[in-house]
């Protein structure tokens, strides 16, 4: 499962935030808002604090994502290298002008 704070940077658009506004008034370490940034975990306190600044609950802000469904990656049975070069010429040409 893979978290998503994608609702917390759409809120912060709505009430005309940046990061570095919402670090100063939720009391947030640069570490964090770059966590954040980059969808990694943090503490339950700190979201409690960022909700605390914007009014909002923490449903509000992060979304939980299932990876496995949404990163479904096709894989092929390759014998020798040359199946490998096969599959990457036909996908070149398929992107081609003509």
């Amino acid at each position: 499962m893979v978290i998503s704070y994608n609702k917390l940077w759409k809120l912060m658009i709505d009430f005309n935030m940046n990061k570095t506004q919402l670090r100063k008034i939720a009391g947030l370490s640069t570490n964090i808002i770059a966590r954040l940034s980059k969808n990694e975990s943090v503490s339950m306190d700190t979201l409690l604090r960022i909700c605390n600044a914007l009014h909002c609950n923490v449903g509000d802000i992060v979304d939980v994502i299932n990876e496995p469904d949404q990163l479904k990656i096709p894989k092929y049975p390759f014998i020798n290298g040359s199946n490998l070069l096969r599959v990457a010429e036909n996908t070149s040409r398929k992107y081609q002008r003509d």
